[in-house]
């Protein structure tokens, strides 16, 4: 009974051992960089400003962080540490401020 237990574990580690590195090619966020701002504002009722100074703000983010840390690090989806920050300014408008740090993923050995 211990000597298959004992068996077992051994695969087990020789499995997880074996998984780990292929997996990690597979980390959607493998290597993130420091924090960048997206700010945008967006005109629009009943919400539709806000969203549109939402959508902007994320362009805008994905612009700063394909040009500061290249294509890879671009994909707002991969982005970790996310802080955002929007507000109306006036009747019809609205800003909105996005922080998050780039990641990029490890798809690729």
């Amino acid at each position: 009974m211990y000597r298959q237990l004992f068996v077992a574990l051994l695969i087990g580690l020789g499995m997880a051992a074996q998984t780990t590195d292929a997996d990690a090619r597979w980390n959607r966020r493998g290597v993130c960089k420091p924090a960048l701002e997206g700010v945008a504002t967006g005109k629009g009722l009943f919400g539709e400003g806000s969203a549109r100074a939402r959508q902007a703000a994320v362009d805008n983010w994905e612009a700063a962080a394909e040009n500061q840390y290249g294509r890879v690090f671009s994909n707002f989806d991969r982005a970790s540490n996310l802080r955002w920050d929007c507000a109306k300014n006036a009747l019809m408008t609205a800003k909105c401020v996005v922080i998050a740090r780039p990641c990029a993923s490890r798809i690729s050995g």
